[in-house]
């Protein structure tokens, strides 16, 4: 019987024992927003929203632009071609520094609409931002959960394996002392070797699911093992579906970020309309031109002839203002389009925000409805593995004893199992469906991070 010794040995090495850490609930939560490569990607874009939020883009400020402009002429005269021409060089430098204003005056009121657009965006990227939070938050807690039912299974079947394993030796005893028959022996072998092949494969399930685990944490080490302090436990209470609805259309994140952009739509189509208003831009200027001339090589009596200096130079100084008003009579229409699919648009997105509200409403509705029927089915299903429990307990006793056979003790232990793991999968269903149903109404990340 080497062969189970064998068996034992391999079913218990599959059993986490090193390098685990304490890990509770809000503690995954916490290592998941730090970690999740979404939750970083929109924390760089609600930084962007904010940075483009001020006047200056919105365009209230006038742009004054510096320039400054050089060149250098050298004329060569090397051969005279008539009686008045200079055998020499002439260097002229000229150096022109100048600044030009422009600010447009009667734009303030695209102005105000355009910074109030850019205030919407911003608050459009956090309520993105909220989104994957949200989403994020529900996957670590049901991934949470379903890696601590995997590992409350795994005990499940380690505990039948073990009934199996002590009545395996005691019907081997039984044989070897000549109370029981060959085909009793193999007939617990066989439940033996079944319950092993139950144990290995939920060792893998516990497995993939600690992995999965990991990967929602930002683990780089698929294979961390934790010890997973919270409980799986039902613990809720019937809800009510019409005390929901209100909150969820006031504080569902995705509805919340609809109406924002619902906002940008409106913002945008006041912006095509300013289009028609007449433009009065102001524009300043201010040159400074400096020119310097050398002919120091010029030969000297005709310097001194013409009383000329080496070098010398002039300064000139241009400064003006204008302004100019603008308004479009005729552009083919393009200010009209535009303005008409700016409403096209917004109505739209009104039928978008009409279609989130359905749609969230339906998926509240069925979600309280399920949430109220896993609430009787795990009553259901707690009573029957109580009165598993039980049965387990009284035919223990009776086979011992010989007052029930093989079959019968077998038949009561697969139904407790059954019942075990029936009971585990339905507390974790009441969770799943608390779960949504607080990513519906918006609270799930009052729920599980401000506090």
């Amino acid at each position: 019987m080497l062969k189970f010794g064998i068996l034992i040995l391999c079913c218990s090495s599959f059993t986490p024992l090193f390098g685990q850490n304490q890990l509770s609930l809000s503690d995954a939560i916490a290592l998941s927003l730090n970690n999740n490569y979404d939750i970083l990607i929109e924390k760089r874009n609600v930084e962007l929203a904010k940075n483009n939020n001020n006047w200056g883009e919105a365009g209230l400020f006038p742009s004054l632009t510096a320039q400054l402009t050089g060149s250098q002429t050298i004329f060569d005269n090397r051969e005279a071609l008539s009686p008045f021409s200079i055998i020499g060089k002439t260097k002229t430098t000229q150096v022109v520094p100048s600044l030009a204003l422009n600010w447009s005056l009667l734009n303030i009121h695209n102005i105000k609409i355009s910074k109030q657009r850019l205030e919407t965006l911003q608050r459009e990227s956090a309520g993105n931002a909220s989104i994957v939070i949200s989403n994020t938050i529900q996957s670590v807690i049901l991934g949470y959960y379903i890696a601590l039912l995997e590992e409350q299974r795994l005990d499940e079947f380690a505990r039948q394996l073990k009934l199996s394993r002590d009545r395996y030796e005691l019907i081997k005893t039984r044989t070897e002392l000549g109370s029981s028959i060959t085909s009793d022996l193999l007939l617990e072998e066989e439940n033996y070797l079944s319950d092993s092949t139950n144990y290995i494969n939920q060792q893998l399930a516990y497995q993939n699911s600690v992995s999965n685990l990991n990967f929602l944490l930002g683990n780089e080490d698929a294979q961390q093992v934790y010890n997973l302090t919270d409980e799986l436990i039902a613990d809720f209470d019937l809800i009510d579906f019409e005390s929901l609805l209100g909150k969820m259309e006031t504080s569902n994140v995705d509805l919340r970020t609809q109406y924002l952009t619902q906002s940008v739509l409106g913002y945008d189509l006041a912006l095509r309309r300013g289009e028609r208003y007449p433009q009065l831009t102001l524009a300043a200027n201010y040159d400074f031109t400096r020119n310097e001339q050398d002919i120091s090589d010029w030969p000297s009596d005709v310097r001194n002839g013409n009383q000329l200096p080496e070098q010398g130079n002039n300064e000139n100084i241009t400064y003006g203002a204008n302004f100019t008003i603008s308004f479009t009579l005729f552009n083919g229409g393009r200010i009209n389009r535009a303005i008409q699919n700016a409403i096209i648009s917004e109505d739209i997105g009104a039928v978008r925000v009409e279609r989130l509200k359905s749609s969230l409403a339906r998926d509240l509705k069925q979600a309280v409805d399920q949430y109220n029927f896993r609430q009787q089915l795990y009553a259901i299903n707690n009573r029957r593995y109580e009165s598993s429990l039980k049965s387990l307990m009284i035919s223990e006793e009776k086979f011992k004893n010989g007052s029930i056979n093989s079959f019968d003790n077998r038949a009561v232990q697969n139904t407790n199992v059954s019942a075990a793991i029936a009971r585990l999968q339905a507390i974790y269903n009441l969770i799943d469906s608390q779960v949504t149903i607080l990513r519906l109404t918006g609270g799930i990340i009052e729920t599980y991070v401000n506090d």
